[in-house]
């Protein structure tokens, strides 16, 4: 099997993934809101300059039940408690995106731990107030969901795309104390289950090997899960994952270290003003007969 290093951002890169290969499945899991039509970049320029990236930006069409005009949907994936800068900062991304593509937009977050603390609104002037859409899961659904995979699987039904998906996201919403256990009885169910077709059956290998990382780490027990993973999805796929987040902490890294060039460089030229100043002054002191 193919070892790869550990995963710092695991839920990013998970949920940015499935984003980049199965966005339309993907919006329909979530259940947002309209036709999906495509992505759009995520990359922005905030009001002072520097730059921000959303999670997942996407391009909706009426559907006619819930949305009758075309709009523009961010999500935000949080693995935490929402503060009001986050939802401040999720304005700025909507902001940004209604002014430059010229679309109403609607902010989701999708929260898998922390929601009952998280801020549900921010108010930048009272005529103004940003209240985003939370996606989350309780325990009580969790198992809900997990119990009715288990019985398709046993009665050998035929499982769909939102059930592929629960086998990931099942996990990823799991409460601490319980994830470690939820994640290995999906692999097992995984491993029993024949319904899941090429290539949505792959998308689904790789979302639960990720958990599987996530929760056993470096582990001999992780080890053992992957190997029966490995079985059933086959190891150059695998493969994939592990080169999908190196490039992934590759592209967080070369961002952050442009962010700090940036402010290395605003830095050096405010010195260089502050000491072209100190020259002017001196001069000026000089010819008022004032020695420094």
């Amino acid at each position: 099997m193919h070892k790869y290093s550990k995963i710092h951002h695991v839920n990013d890169v998970t949920n940015i993934y499935f984003s980049t290969v199965i966005p339309q499945i993907l919006h329909r899991y979530f259940h947002l809101p309209g036709k999906f039509v495509r992505n759009f970049t995520t990359r922005i320029v905030k009001r002072d300059g520097s730059e921000g990236e959303m999670d997942w930006l996407i391009l909706v069409e009426p559907d006619g039940h819930r949305l009758f005009e075309k709009i523009l949907i961010n999500v935000e994936f949080q693995s935490s408690r929402v503060t009001k800068e986050k939802i401040k900062i999720i304005s700025e991304y909507r902001d940004y995106a209604k002014t430059y593509y010229g679309l109403p937009v609607l902010s989701v977050i999708i929260i898998t731990d922390g929601y009952e603390s998280s801020e549900l609104e921010y108010s930048r002037v009272e005529s103004d107030i940003i209240k985003p859409i939370y996606i989350h899961m309780d325990f009580e659904e969790i198992i809900e969901k997990l119990n009715n995979l288990e019985e398709k699987i046993i009665n050998q039904e035929q499982l769909s795309e939102d059930d592929g998906l629960d086998m990931v996201f099942l996990s990823m919403f799991a409460p601490k104390k319980e994830e470690k256990w939820i994640t290995e009885k999906i692999l097992h169910l995984f491993n029993m289950d024949n319904s899941l077709k090429k290539p949505f059956r792959g998308y689904v290998g790789y979302g639960i090997s990720l958990m599987v990382k996530k929760y056993f780490n470096s582990t001999s027990k992780a080890e053992e899960l992957l190997k029966m993973l490995e079985e059933k999805v086959n190891d150059s796929k695998l493969r994939i994952v592990a080169e999908f987040e190196e490039e992934y902490a590759r592209q967080v890294f070369e961002r952050k270290l442009a962010e700090k060039e940036k402010a290395i460089s605003e830095m050096d030229s405010a010195l260089h003003n502050i000491e072209k100043e100190n020259i002017f002054l001196k001069a000026k002191l000089k010819e008022n007969g004032i020695s420094y």
